[in-house]
Parts: structure tokens; sequence; C-alpha cells
């Protein structure tokens, strides 16, 4: 017998409701509990530890999806489901298992449900509109996360690079790393972090990111290995 997952749905816009039901509907492992407008009325059932899952707008009224999920001691997995690409390092940051930007495909609802449920894996950043403001001088820069190829120690500050030049920021490797969305860089040797996307290779004592040789740290080494091929 399939065991059910019980999720709920909180979306106010009566349309994308509708169409994210007609897609769980669809699926024989998923157990819809109840459909919500407002997510002040979803409280009750997310603190009765009962849900598996939750599926939630962030643009909702009274509170947004992820103020709801920071007043939650025990949270289901979550995955987000919104119009808007500017949240995605705050939902990461509530612990999001997945951010699906609509309108999203069957296919796509499907993978995320996949990483909710898989207890094995690891929640991965949608990274193509993110971004993070870090701190250069006096001043804090965006930048998008899609665009960084990797950041280098530079004594007590770090510097960020981007197709080839690089901009000096005040704050250490460590901090930034802890900045980055989960999963998406990788620290290859205590004075670089790299993008996982832009490493084309390893070598004995390199990572490689095209034509750019980045020191691989011999203590690094199973780690990246092991992160590369965790996918």
């Amino acid at each position: 017998m399939i065991k059910k997952i019980r999720c709920i749905i909180i979306e106010d816009n009566i349309v994308e409701q509708k169409i994210l039901e007609t897609h769980l509907k669809r699926l024989p492992h998923i157990q819809i509990v109840e459909i919500f407008s407002n997510p002040i009325e979803a409280i009750p059932t997310l603190h009765s530890n009962e849900i598996d899952l939750l599926f939630s707008d962030i643009q909702l009224p009274e509170i947004n999806g992820i103020e709801l999920i920071r007043t939650l001691a025990n949270p289901p997995k979550i995955i987000f489901t919104t119009s808007f690409t500017g949240y995605a390092l705050d939902a990461f940051e509530v612990g999001a298992s997945d951010y699906l930007v609509k309108p999203f495909t069957f296919e796509r609802l499907l993978k995320a449900i996949s990483r909710a449920t898989d207890t094995h894996s690891k929640p991965i950043l949608p990274i193509d509109d993110a971004y993070v403001f870090l701190k250069a001088g006096r001043d804090l820069l965006k930048f998008f996360i899609r665009k960084i190829d990797y950041f280098e120690a530079y004594g007590s500050f770090t510097k960020v690079y981007i197709e080839g030049k690089n901009t000096t920021l005040s704050e250490s490797i460590s901090i930034v790393q802890d900045k980055m969305p989960f999963n998406t860089f990788v620290r290859v040797h205590k004075s670089y972090l790299v993008s996982r996307e832009k490493i084309t290779g390893i070598s004995t004592k390199n990572v490689l990111l095209d034509k750019i040789k980045i020191p691989l740290g011999v203590s690094y080494r199973a780690n990246v290995e092991k992160t590369l091929g965790s996918n």
C-alpha cells in the first residue's frame, strides 16, 4: 500500500490554486488535506505536526509565506510556489526544499516533490535570478549568484571574480561562504571558494574552470569530490 504524503496548499490566487490542486491530484501518493487562501487560517493545521509537505505562495494576505514559516517551531517540508524570483535566498534560509517560479511544469513539480520527500536529497537553490548583497568598503553591492566564478581570500578581505574582473569585498572568505546559497559553492582551498556550476574538471592539484586553474587543497579534495558527486 502506498504511504500517502499529507500536504496542504496555501495560495490566495484561485486560478493558481486550482492548477496546483489538479497537478497534485494526478499523484496517487499525495493526499491534499486542506487548501487555504489565507495563511493565518492554516496555522492550526501546521501546528498539528500531521502535515508532511507544504506548498505555499510567498506574497499572501496578512503574512507572507516566509514569515509564516518563521513562526513554526517544527515546519513540514516546504515547496514555495511564487511568481517572484527575489525571495529565493530567504526561502532557502528558512529550510525550503525547493522554489518553483510560476508558471512551472508538471515535470518540474514532480522533481520538487521528489527532492522534498527524499531524505537523502539536498535542497539546491534555483539560482537563475538569485542574488546576494556583499560589503565592499562602505557600500553594499548586489551580485547575481550565477555570474560569480569564484572567491579568493585576500588577507581579511575577499576578492570576487566575475568574467575575469574582480572586486574586493570587506568581508572574510568564511563570512562570504556563509552567505552563499546552500550547495552552490564549494571550498576547494583555504583561500578559494568556487562556483560548483563553473567547475569543468579536477586535476591532481587544481580545480579547473575552463582555462582557469584554482589550487586544490589536499585536505579539501575528498569533500570536493563528494560534493561534486552529490547531484
